[in-house]
C-alpha cells in the first residue's frame, strides 16, 4: 500500500463490513505529463493567450486615429474567434486542472470481499464490484507495470467494457488478485 492521505484511508474505512480486511489500496498514477493533459494545457494557454493580440491591434488602430472602416461581416467574425477562444481556452485548462485533481482524490481498494473507488469531491461517490460483477477481467499494461483494469459484463450487468482500476501501479498483481477474488465463493448475503 502506498501513501494514502488519511481523509481517503478513512473513507475506505469506512465502507468495510464486519470481517472484511483491506488486502490492497493504491491512488492512481497523477497524469500530469499525460500526452492528452499536455496537449490540453498547452492548447489551453493558446486559446487563452491568443485573442490578447487582435484586442490590442483594434485598440492601437483607433487610437493612432487611422481612417476606420469597418466590414460588419470582419467585425462579427473577429467577434466569434474571440468568443470562441475566450471560452475554449479556459475550458481546455481547467480539464487539465479538473483531472489532476480527480486523481488526487480518487482511492482503489480490494478487500477480502470485493473492490471498492472512493471519490472525495463535494460528496463521496464510491463504486462497488463484489466478484459476481466482474464478469472478464483484464488489464492493459504500460511502461513499467502501469496501467488499467476492465470489467465485462458480469453476472446481469450489461456486456459492455466497464473501466475499473484506471492507471495504477503493479496492474499485473492487482489483475491476479482480482481473478483470486472472483474465484472465491460468498454468500448471497454479506
Amino acid at each position: 500500500m502506498s501513501d494514502i492521505p488519511d481523509p481517503l484511508r478513512d473513507l475506505v474505512n469506512a465502507q468495510l463490513m464486519d470481517g472484511e480486511t483491506i488486502q490492497w489500496m493504491d491512488q492512481p498514477l497523477s497524469n500530469y505529463w499525460s500526452v492528452g493533459a499536455m496537449i490540453a494545457f498547452v492548447f489551453g494557454i493558446y486559446f487563452t493567450v491568443t485573442p490578447i493580440f487582435p484586442i490590442l491591434s483594434f485598440v492601437i488602430e483607433v487610437r493612432s486615429d487611422y481612417i476606420i472602416f469597418f466590414n460588419i461581416f470582419d467585425v462579427l467574425l473577429g467577434f466569434m474567434q474571440v468568443c470562441i477562444y475566450v471560452l475554449l481556452g479556459p475550458f481546455l485548462l481547467f480539464f487539465s486542472l479538473k483531472t489532476r485533481r480527480t486523481t488526487e482524490r480518487t482511492v482503489y481498494a480490494i478487500t477480502n470481499r470485493r473492490a471498492i473507488i472512493v471519490q472525495r469531491g463535494r460528496s463521496v461517490f464510491n463504486t462497488t464490484y463484489y466478484p459476481k460483477d466482474f464478469g472478464d477481467v483484464w488489464c492493459k499494461e504500460r511502461v513499467h507495470g502501469t496501467g488499467d483494469i476492465y470489467l465485462r459484463g458480469g453476472e446481469g450487468s450489461l456486456p459492455w467494457l466497464k473501466a475499473a482500476f484506471m492507471n495504477i501501479r503493479n496492474v499485473k498483481e492487482v489483475e491476479r488478485m482480482l481473478q483470486e477474488l472472483k474465484q472465491t465463493k460468498l454468500p448471497e448475503k454479506l
